[in-house]
């Protein structure tokens, strides 16, 4: 085994699943500068699992910002034990089926529209025309707010994202706060007049959420609809252009969802297993524990790394094919279990319901040029894709 990993190293960057295969042939685990990095599914889950680990934002200086330390305690997935299984609670009493199929109508009416302002032929940039609006739009019946406040809400949404990048290094710091405190603002207004007017929206559904008479404090509902805002509207943002990238690379697939757009649903699985998002996600140990001769000190650190464990040959057969008839199979792109996204829901809908009415409704999609990458996520997520179409 090597004695350190770099995570940074430009092996991941221009072979990124040989070099996995690689270290995953000897061991199920590596060292790292800060820690330890796993590989397979088996590990992935025990991490994930949250009893003898928490969620970990590496060395996160307070004095930065106390306002986006007081604000990430408060997320979801940084919680851990009682206080993140009431909160979960609570979310899943809101995300009732009325709710989430009412969504679903009005996202597909959104994302027609995105199709009707495409040309009928031509080239259109699949990033700017289609994954950046589209969950930014959702965000009106999401939260039942007026279309004029959309794109301000998705901006700040933007900005704010960065604050963990921006805690670790003090870069924009005062920018990503602002961003922040802006979105925790307006929703403290909207959460002001929405008490006499209680919409059916899923903003309204947590503030009136009553779990045996717990109820979500004015902070609590802040913060967390705000996280779920950011994860539903980010993940698909950037998440959906990759799955796409992978159907345009594979023609036998995109056949196959044209033959059968029932597919999206899977066809997103699939893209999210084969060209997963999130890298490698960070916990620490909360006691000391041992596992398969890996012997860990409480506040150890230990990374999954996403994309190993979405191809583990132990458990998904032929793992390096991309295959939407697949029988679907677990992935890690929503990190997992008590502390898997909590906007997952909300981003498979929105990515399974493009993806159905572009073919549907779209008789042609090619590439037309190399996609611009994001130089800082190792996910490599499109910020430019171009690509020619044609209507029906």
């Amino acid at each position: 085994m090597p004695e350190i990993v770099n995570l940074r190293d430009t092996r991941f960057n221009t072979d990124k699943y040989g070099y996995i295969e690689e270290l995953r042939a000897q061991g199920f685990y590596a060292r790292t500068a800060d820690g330890y990095v796993v590989f397979n599914q088996r590990e992935a889950e025990w991490v994930f699992a949250c009893e003898d680990f928490r969620f970990a934002f590496f060395q996160i200086d307070p004095d930065q910002s106390p306002y986006l330390t007081k604000a990430i305690k408060h997320e979801l997935l940084n919680m851990h034990g009682a206080p993140h299984a009431r909160l979960r609670r609570i979310v899943a009493q809101a995300l009732r089926d009325r709710i989430m199929e009412d969504l679903r109508s009005k996202i597909t009416a959104i994302t027609d529209d995105l199709i009707d302002a495409m040309p009928d032929r031509g080239v259109v940039d699949f990033c700017t025309d289609f994954s950046d609006p589209l969950p930014a739009r959702v965000l009106g019946p999401m939260y039942g707010i007026p279309y004029e406040d959309v794109d301000g809400l998705s901006d700040w949404i933007r900005i704010g994202g960065r604050k963990i990048d921006a805690l670790l290094s003090g870069d924009g710091i005062d920018v990503v706060e602002a961003a922040n405190r802006s979105l925790h603002d307006y929703l403290r207004g909207l959460l002001k007049s929405r008490w006499d007017a209680p919409g059916d929206d899923i903003f309204s559904a947590l503030m009136l959420a009553d779990m045996d008479g717990d109820r979500l404090g004015e902070d609590e509902l802040v913060f967390l609809a705000g996280e779920m805002a950011a994860a539903g509207v980010d993940t698909t943002r950037s998440q959906l252009p990759l799955v796409l990238d992978e159907l345009l690379a594979a023609p036998s697939e995109m056949n196959k969802l044209r033959a059968d757009p029932g597919l999206a649903l899977r066809a997103v699985d699939e893209g999210m297993r084969f060209a997963p998002l999130p890298w490698a996600i960070p916990h620490k140990a909360t006691r000391d524990v041992s596992w398969h001769g890996l012997e860990l000190k409480e506040g150890d650190l230990v990374q999954v790394m996403v994309p190993a464990a979405n191809r583990d040959p132990a458990v998904i057969g032929d793992p390096n094919r991309f295959d939407i008839t697949r029988d679907r199979v677990r992935h890690f792109g929503f990190g997992h279990g008590m502390h898997g996204c909590p906007g997952s829901q909300l981003a498979r809908m929105e990515m399974s319901i493009a993806l159905r009415r572009l073919v549907e409704r779209v008789a042609s999609i090619t590439p037309a040029g190399e996609p611009v990458r994001d130089p800082v996520q190792k996910g490599a997520a499109p910020v430019k894709m171009p690509i020619r179409i044609e209507k029906r």
